[in-house]
């Protein structure tokens, strides 16, 4: 029995979508990838289930070794009968491929090939056997081939310009991890509080959401998930970096510079001691760095290098420096010192949602519907930054502050918002002020006429 599946019901949607295609005669090649731990297996073996379908899982072996782990997989899910039919097993791919490929010319049939990336390093070409075999399709098969894989360049050098699946695929779905409010669905006993914390740790990771006990203080949870030898917190992150990242470049470096606040370029390249032009821009391919310029300032703007991922951004601004320590037995000390770093980390989390929700709320009509929202900073001149700027046209007509702190906001931040009005882009005549924090703002500020917005409003549609 499978665990409930969730949000992810747009995916299953247009899996089902192609699914019925693929039985009406019209043959689907489907692609999913995303990094590991975002649930595409477990979305796939929900999508399979109650169909005729072949799931095979690859692994880093050999060709042959791979092709003989495919007639077993096919002698599963499929029967002897099919396995007769086969013989001795394939010789190659193309071979295995125009097998399935007939298998589905009376019954539509379900495909699965999971972690492709591996078929890709042990079957050179192996993007072209497949690209080969779909353009030979018999009229009327009813095959859904869905390709899967965790290594989000290899699939997008496949996907994209020269690639040789590049026009092929009937479905493209590119799974990332789930937003805060995706994770409400997971821990939705937890007060808005809790959960930003919990995501604030996990990031949007499935299973590392459904690891965090919602019985527990979130103390409880970072010691045993993340200040624990072999936590899931500790463990993941090397995975998912090495599934993307090669063994030279310096890119752990450069990831822990921009984790302890490095954000401009001279300054991740001081803090990393090393040339970083070509590892930042592969970080950024990857998925892992965002170039960041003020809301709209043109690209040419100087720009600040954010981690692109809530979790890595934990594992980098929290537990990297000590990974050592924490396998040593010691991670109840780690987490005690590296409070105020946890404490900074949750602020740039709490700020990222806030901006999420000012765009929400321009969605929902309750700001303007022209409203762009978006960071903002001084590029010349005395040092200003605005945590959430709304630009109608060019003009500033939404200032922002979000703070991750205990108390209430008051009539004190509100002034220093709109002391920084001056500094933001062609601010209109009466802009609209708003404080998002932990327990919102006070009454003052809103008899003032701020706008008000705690944790829960946050974390909530």
């Amino acid at each position: 029995m499978l665990e409930p599946l969730l949000d992810r019901e747009l995916e299953v949607r247009r899996l089902e979508e192609a699914w019925s295609s693929a039985q009406r005669g019209k043959a689907q090649l489907a692609i999913l990838w995303g990094r590991r731990r975002v649930g595409k297996t477990f979305l796939l073996a929900h999508f399979a289930a109650g169909k005729r379908a072949m799931f095979f899982a690859a692994t880093q072996q050999a060709e042959a070794v791979e092709l003989r782990r495919l007639h077993e997989s096919i002698a599963r899910d499929l029967g002897t009968t099919s396995v007769e039919l086969i013989g001795g097993g394939f010789t190659n791919w193309e071979a295995a491929l125009r097998f399935l490929a007939a298998s589905a010319r009376e019954e539509p049939l379900l495909v699965i090939l999971d972690e492709v990336p591996y078929l890709a390093r042990s079957t050179p070409g192996f993007a072209s056997v497949v690209q080969s075999t779909w353009d030979h399709l018999t009229r009327g098969t009813r095959l859904m081939l869905v390709l899967t894989g965790s290594s989000v360049g290899t699939i997008e050098s496949m996907l994209g310009a020269g690639g040789a699946l590049r026009g092929r695929p009937t479905l493209s779905i590119r799974m990332d991890p789930i937003d805060l409010l995706g994770a409400r669905a997971f821990l939705s006993g937890l007060p808005a509080r809790q959960l930003m914390e919990a995501y604030a740790a996990c990031g949007g990771y499935p299973l590392h959401l459904k690891s965090w006990d919602a019985r527990v203080s979130t103390q409880t949870n970072l010691l045993r998930l993340a200040g624990t030898a072999g936590g899931i917190l500790v463990e993941d992150a090397e995975g998912i970096l090495n599934e993307e990242l090669p063994d030279v470049g310096g890119y752990p470096r450069i990831l822990a510079a921009i984790g302890r606040g490095r954000t401009r370029l001279s300054q991740i390249a001081n803090e990393a001691d090393q040339r970083i032009e070509h590892p930042l821009s592969i970080l950024q391919r990857a998925g892992f760095v965002r170039r960041s310029v003020p809301v709209g300032a043109p690209r040419r703007a100087r720009p600040l290098y954010e981690l692109n991922d809530t979790y890595l951004a934990f594992w980098f601004t929290v537990l990297y420096a000590d990974l050592a320590h924490v396998a040593g037995g010691q991670g109840r000390a780690v987490l005690a010192r590296r409070k105020s770093e946890w404490e900074r980390h949750l602020g740039w989390v709490f700020e990222e949602q806030a901006r999420a929700h000012a765009a929400r709320l321009v969605g929902a009509g309750e700001l303007p519907k022209d409203l762009v929202v978006g960071k903002w900073w001084a590029s010349t001149g005395p040092p200003c930054e605005i945590d959430i700027l709304g630009l109608r046209g060019s003009r500033a007509a939404l200032l922002g502050e979000a703070r991750w702190q205990a108390r209430p906001l008051g009539m004190r931040d509100l002034r220093a918002l709109q002391q920084k009005a001056a500094r933001a882009p062609s601010p209109i005549d009466d802009p609209v002020y708003a404080l998002w924090g932990r327990g919102g703002a006070d009454d003052e500020v809103r008899r003032a006429g701020g706008l008000s917005f705690d944790a829960e409003a946050v974390a909530s549609d």
